[in-house]
Order: structure tokens, then C-alpha cells, then sequence
């Protein structure tokens, strides 16, 4: 993570005037909830009187609140145990002019894993100026890790030094000043802050100029939305409209080339995937059509505001059974209005494109008219994670599914519709892309990159976060546009068994405990001393009933030599392809499901996961290779309250 996405060293030191009136702010905190209320204030020079039996002071607040939100367990619902549906951090952001709460969400920081990603990504996109209000809700402080960081660095006196189950608030200007921030690190007991807060005296933007009408929308649109980016950024705007992005080498290649992104009411979302998008060398505007599910009048506003082709679908249903109806209806959609295109891309509102994006998709798509065993081009990289991603140049194919970022044939879309059931009931499978994997592509596979071209930034309700977290973040992305792959004719079918035959004839074959820290040979960091090596393991493998490999089989393998495990996926006929350095690759063979497997040496013994002994299979449950990439690291387990005293006493 880039630490400058939380830097606030560039201070608004506007934020600190203010005009005459004020609102007040009132916040809780507890393992049973959370609460905000704002309310109008009248002068803030205006003394404080304490009310009659009470504590808190009479500030001439108005007492009907124009913000009101929070959560509160019900009396038989247990915190640790009961699913809760606003557990965690709560970041509000209210407009600095105007008493409105302009963003809200909850994090689900009681998970270790991934939402803390989610969390720097909205805290980033608040532009300067804002007021900022965060709590916690029930717990929520385990999963912050790198974000603590963040936090500290937007002003945070305490957020390096919260333990696991602490409760805190934290009232702040971006880019300015801390109002209030009180935190409870040990103990169940509630606590509450309440401040009054001086709203900005100056203007908004000025809209004039010649695109005055634009900015006008921009800046009413601003006031309204938070966690927008640099389109609400005053200091230094996005350009309105969006400008024109450079051209690819093969720019004739995406003439036609249409750009389907599906989108619903996440505009912070899709705002910023849009501008990533449009910035990319070889993006075409005209070519770009928006299909919106369920979208408010946040997200249509937002798209006239960019002068982005968008329709509205509706949609019935709930969870994923709606999704799978939406899906259709978009392949629908895309089918009716790009019948001649020679293919189609699909993005997602949360999928962030790389600037190779379309450089990569130039040089690649003809091979789904040149080889009918393909189906789709993925930009996504099933295998590229962090350590095993050398090659941006480097391509492979694969039984897959379709991805983030994808592209396939209005042809094959028809095909798809044509097997797409009308009512959800009439399949076992509701995920349109496994859905798509399973009963569509027959055999065929797609071609995806050895290094990403998109990531899928965005936090669902669907997806475990421990997967989310090695699918998603541990998936680096191509920073640099124009990269030339090699080897793209070699991907059709014939040529791609032939070198794949030939390469593992020549590996090394490997013996001995795939999870063993030995396994791997080990790699001389100078490549130019290094020539090419290659690899080769081979371990039992069967098909199940359905005629697919048995995942059971080869999870603990690849989950020991950083390959794919989750599923079945990221083969070509039984073998997977493990870089291990820039010049050295693993294959690894499974006997009997390949058709490779006759070039296994005869004698050569077959790794099998359910006949080894034992202690090999201590050490598999070990793994010792992989084993510390995702464990937790619980922050302050042992930190105390004269600790914490200490610390922030200390000059």
C-alpha cells in the first residue's frame, strides 16, 4: 500500500475559519452499538450553559437533530456470536458548510481480513475540508492493521495503539485538525463525545468560466456526496469533461471493440473506475455504455455529469438469484446493441484497470476469431500473485472462468443467452460466471496474463474476506502501458501443446514434499548468471464425476508452492503453470486427469496426498513454504490504559 494515499501533510488551513454558526455532534461508542446525531446550532460565540441535572452543556443546539444514525443490538443478541449488521468502524462525513451527512458506511473491521483495504480506499477519496466522524460499532478494531497507519497519519493520536476489542471516537477535519477523539482499550463500557463544531465561512468553487454550467452540477453534486475523489477535490478538481486518452499501438484493433460496465449504487465506486478507465491509453468514450441495476439518482447524476452512455434495467430478486437475472439481462443488452462488434468487454463497477489495459486486449482478442478452443480474454490473472508474478510480457491459457475484466464474442454471448435459464430456479448454480464456466464454455479456455491487468478493489457481501484478501490484494497490477507480449501466436491451440509437451520433457523433474521448505530449488538472484529452468512435478490427480479434476486432491500442492488452490481452475488439461523467477517455471502434472501424463519417466514415483505417510502430511498441514502469509498479527494485544497515558504523554 502506498503510504501517500493517507498523507495529510499538505494542510487545509482554510478549515480553520469558519463562518458564525455551528453544529453540534454528539457520538457513541459500545460493544452494544454505535450512535451519531448532529444538530444545528445557533452562534458559536454564544456561551455554554450547563443544563439542570445535567452534565452536558446547553448549547443552544436545536433539538430536533437534522442527522440521526446508529445501531443498537437487541437485548437477545450476543455481540461475539450473533451476526451484526453494523459491526465494525463506521466512517460519516458531513459537509463543511452545511449540517449534512453526505457519506456513511461500516467497515467490518471485527474480521482480520481485507475490509482495512476497503477502509484507506474511501478515507483517500474524502476530499480535503470535509468533517470526518468515525466510530466503533460493537468491535472493530482487530481488522484495522496497515489502516492504523492511515489513520495516524490523517491525525490519529490513538489508532497505532488500539487494542483488539477497544472503543473509539474520533471527530476531524481532512486534512486539518482533530476536534474530538476518546477511545476505552479495556472493558465493555459504552462512551459517548459531544462537540461543537464551527462550519466553514468560505464559498464553494467559483463555477465561472466556460464550462460554468459543468462545474455548477459538479459542485451541487459535491455537496451531496462524499468520498468522491478528485471530483470534489476544490483544491485541485478532476478535469470536467474527462479528456481524451492517448492511443495504443494497435489502436485500429479496439475500433469496434464495445465496453460494457455494470453498475448499480456504489457511484464512489464507479466513479472512480470510470475516470481509471477513461484515462487508459487506447479508451474510446463513445465506445464506453454504463448498465445499471439498481442505481439511485446519485449514480445517474453522476454519469451525465462525465457525459457517459448509460441505460437502466430493473431487476427482480434478491442476493444472487437477482444477480444472475441482471447478469442476462446485460449479456441481453449487449447482445441487441452490439450484434457486430468483433467482441465485448465486461467490467465491473468495483474492477480497477491497469494502464496496460487495452494495449493488453489489442494484442490478444484476435485469438478468439483465430482459435475456436478459446472463449474468453481475461485481464485478470488467476495465478498472479504477488511472489509468483515475473513476466508482464508473458501469457498463458487455462480452464477459467470469465473475470474482472473481461472480454468475449457477441457470438458467444448469443450462445450463452441461448442456455441461459429464464427463472433461476431451473439451475443449480446462481453465479452468472461460474454459472457461464460450468454450462457454457464446453471444453474451451480462456487466455489471461502471467501479471494482472485489472483488480477487483471493491469489498461485497458475498465474498469471504480471507479470500478476498489473497484473491484480490495479493494480485499486483502492470503499471506501465504499452508492454509487448511475447509468444500471442503460440497461444492457439496445437502450438501451445506442442511447446508445453516440449517444455516438460526437458524440466527437472522434482521428488519429495511439495510443502517441504527444500522443495523449491533455490534461485540465483542474478538473472544474467541464471539461464532458463524449468521444472516439473508430477502427483496423483483424478477426475470426479462431473469430468473435472479432483480439487481435494490438489489444494495442500498448490497451496504449498503459491499456486492457485481455491478451486479447480487455472489449468490447461491437468497441468499448472507456477513461475517461480523471471527465468525459472514449475509444471505441475496430475496423473491420471492429464493428457500430458504420459511423459512422466516410467519409475518416476507419483506424490500422492492420500497415501503419504504421516509425518509428510504433518509437514503438508505445516507448510512451511506458505504458511506465514496469511496469519494473523493481532496489533496491541498486550496494550494497557497507563500504557497508553504513557505514550501520549511523552513528548
Amino acid at each position: 500500500m502506498n503510504d501517500t494515499v493517507c498523507d495529510s501533510s499538505e494542510k487545509v488551513k482554510r478549515s480553520k475559519k469558519f463562518r458564525g454558526s455551528s453544529i453540534g455532534v454528539e457520538l457513541w461508542s459500545a460493544l452494544t452499538g454505535w450512535g451519531l446525531r448532529v444538530e444545528d446550532c445557533h452562534s458559536h460565540h454564544q456561551p455554554l450553559r450547563l443544563r439542570p441535572h445535567s452534565l452536558r452543556p446547553s448549547t443552544g443546539c436545536h433539538p430536533r437533530p437534522l442527522v440521526s444514525q446508529g445501531y443498537t443490538l437487541g437485548p437477545d443478541q450476543v455481540p461475539s456470536r450473533s451476526p451484526v449488521p453494523e459491526k465494525g468502524i463506521t466512517l460519516s462525513i458531513l459537509n463543511q458548510r452545511k449540517p449534512y451527512l453526505i457519506f456513511h458506511k461500516v467497515f467490518a473491521l471485527g474480521s482480520y481480513w481485507a475490509h482495512w483495504a476497503d477502509l484507506e480506499w474511501h478515507l483517500d477519496r474524502v476530499a480535503p475540508g470535509r468533517i470526518v466522524v468515525m466510530t466503533v460499532a460493537v468491535s472493530g478494531t482487530m481488522g484495522l492493521r496497515h489502516a492504523a497507519q492511515c489513520l495516524a497519519k490523517l491525525g490519529s493520536l490513538m489508532a497505532l495503539h488500539l487494542t483488539h476489542r477497544a472503543h473509539w471516537t474520533w471527530v476531524f477535519i481532512k486534512g486539518g485538525r482533530t476536534i474530538s477523539e476518546t477511545s476505552i482499550i479495556q472493558g465493555i463500557a459504552s462512551h459517548s463525545a459531544h462537540v461543537i463544531l464551527p462550519l466553514s465561512h468560505l464559498q464553494p468553487p467559483s463555477t465561472v468560466g466556460k464550462n460554468q454550467l459543468v462545474e455548477k452540477d459538479r459542485w451541487q453534486y459535491c455537496a451531496a456526496h462524499g468520498a468522491m475523489g478528485g471530483l470534489c477535490d476544490e483544491s485541485a478538481p478532476d478535469p470536467l469533461p474527462w479528456p481524451s486518452a492517448p492511443p495504443v499501438e494497435r489502436q485500429w484493433v479496439l475500433a469496434g471493440v464495445k465496453v460494457v460496465l455494470t453498475a448499480g449504487s456504489r457511484h464512489q465506486y464507479l466513479y472512480h473506475t470510470l475516470t481509471t478507465l477513461l484515462a487508459t491509453p487506447g479508451a474510446q468514450q463513445q465506445n464506453v455504455l454504463v448498465v445499471l441495476g439498481d442505481a439511485p439518482s446519485s449514480t445517474t447524476r453522476l454519469l451525465r455529469l462525465l457525459s457517459v452512455n448509460f441505460i437502466k434495467l430493473t431487476v427482480q430478486g434478491e442476493g444472487n438469484s437477482k444477480l444472475f437475472r441482471y447478469y442476462r439481462s446485460v449479456f441481453q443488452v449487449a447482445a441487441r446493441t452490439f450484434p457486430d462488434a468483433p467482441a465485448v468487454i465486461f467490467l465491473d463497477e468495483d474492477v480497477e484497470v491497469s494502464p496496460d489495459f487495452f494495449s493488453f486486449m489489442s494484442q490478444t482478442l484476435g485469438l478468439l476469431h483465430a482459435d475456436p478452443t478459446l472463449y474468453c480474454v481475461n485481464s485478470h490473472s488467476i495465478t498472479g500473485f504477488s511472489d509468483r508474478t515475473f513476466n508482464p510480457s508473458r501469457v498463458f491459457r487455462g480452464a477459467v472462468q470469465v473475470q474482472w475484466g473481461y472480454a468475449v464474442t457477441p457470438h458467444f454471448i448469443k450462445e450463452a443467452l441461448s442456455k441461459w435459464p429464464e427463472v433461476d430456479h431451473d439451475t443449480n448454480i446462481v453465479i452468472y460466471d461460474y454459472w457461464i464456466y460450468t454450462h457454457v464454455r464446453q471444453g474451451r479456455e480462456c487466455v489471461y496474463p502471467e501479471v494482472s491487468r485489472s483488480n477487483h478493489y471493491g469489498q461485497g457481501l458475498n465474498t469471504d474476506p480471507l479470500i478476498a484478501e489473497r484473491v484480490f490484494l495479493d494480485k499486483p497490477l502492470v503499471l506501465e502501458a504499452g508492454v509487448s507480449l511475447v509468444g500471442i501466436s503460440r497461444l492457439k491451440s496445437a502450438d501451445w501443446r506442442h511447446d508445453l509437451s516440449y517444455n516438460i520433457s526437458s524440466a527437472t523433474p522434482l521428488l519429495g514434499n511439495p510443502c517441504n521448505a527444500d522443495f523449491i530449488p533455490k534461485q540465483n538472484p542474478k538473472p544474467q548468471n541464471n539461464p532458463q529452468q524449468l521444472y516439473v512435478f508430477y502427483y496423483r490427480l483424478d477426475p470426479t464425476e462431473n469430468g473435472i479434476p479432483d480439487v481435494t486432491q490438489s489444494f495442500n500442492l498448490q497451496n504449498c508452492v503459491g499456486g492457485w488452490s481455491i478451486s479447480e481452475q487455472g489449468h490447461h488439461d491437468g497441468v499448472s503453470i507456477v513461475t517461480l523467477s523471471v527465468l525459472n517455471t514449475l509444471y505441475l502434472v496430475g496423473v491420471p486427469f492429464s493428457s500430458y501424463s504420459h511423459l512422466r519417466p516410467q519409475g518416476l514415483p507419483l506424490w500422492d496426498i492420500n497415501t503419504i505417510p504421516d509425518e509428510e502430511y504433518d509437514m503438508v498441514e505445516q507448510n512451511q513454504l506458505n504458511r506465514h502469509k496469511f496469519t494473523p498479527i493481532i496489533a496491541n494485544r498486550n496494550m494497557t490504559t497507563s500504557q497508553l497515558m504513557t505514550i501520549l504523554s511523552t513528548p
